[in-house]
């Protein structure tokens, strides 16, 4: 009679073990930028770029432009593409494409960084100096403005750094005081 307990009881934690892990999710392996994106040279000091989907739908391009961008991969299916327009972090920008799910992101200004879901980057206005933090593709997902003490003045590149610690927090090094100082600020994220 044990035995029969005892071999219905295996029974039914395999039958839970393989239910479990046909329901867990599917982790989306590391996507190949190459098969989604592609770069012309077009000899004359000017090039043209574009990202697709999955399914070859065309995420954003554009044509004849001066700089190329580098490519980032935050995630295992997004791909960000950075343009430098000058020297220092406050003159690039950025797109954000998910190869996976076909969504593409706003342009996002004096870009710091990005993880797999936020992307962080700097703003200067009349009212401060702030850090954004936000979702990549849906601000009303996720919104968080910091704004950053004792700022150097003069600093038109003020947000210098940009790093996530290991519980994924933006570690944010900014130059403050007249003597420019880094100085860190860590922005907590979800």
């Amino acid at each position: 009679m044990k035995s029969k307990k005892l071999l219905l009881f295996v029974t039914v934690c395999l039958l839970l073990a393989l239910c479990c892990t046909a329901c867990a999710p599917k982790e989306i392996p590391w996507a190949d930028i190459k098969d989604y994106y592609t770069l012309t040279d077009h000899g004359d000091s000017t090039y043209s770029y574009s990202i697709k989907d999955k399914q070859g739908n065309v995420l954003y391009e554009q044509e004849k432009v001066s700089k190329a961008p580098e490519t980032t991969q935050p995630s295992s299916s997004v791909f960000g593409l950075v343009t430098q327009t000058g020297t220092g972090l406050s003159t690039n920008w950025a797109v954000y494409c998910d190869v996976e799910n076909g969504k593409v992101s706003e342009t996002f200004h004096y870009v710091l960084g990005a993880n797999d879901k936020y992307v962080v980057y700097a703003q200067d206005t009349v009212d401060g100096h702030f850090i954004i933090v936000q979702d990549i593709f849906d601000v009303e997902a996720y919104f968080t403005k910091t704004k950053l003490r004792l700022v150097s003045s003069v600093a038109s590149d003020f947000a210098i750094a940009c790093r996530f610690d290991d519980a994924g927090n933006a570690i944010v090094t900014y130059l403050s005081g007249e003597a420019y100082t880094e100085t860190e600020t860590t922005i907590t994220i979800p």
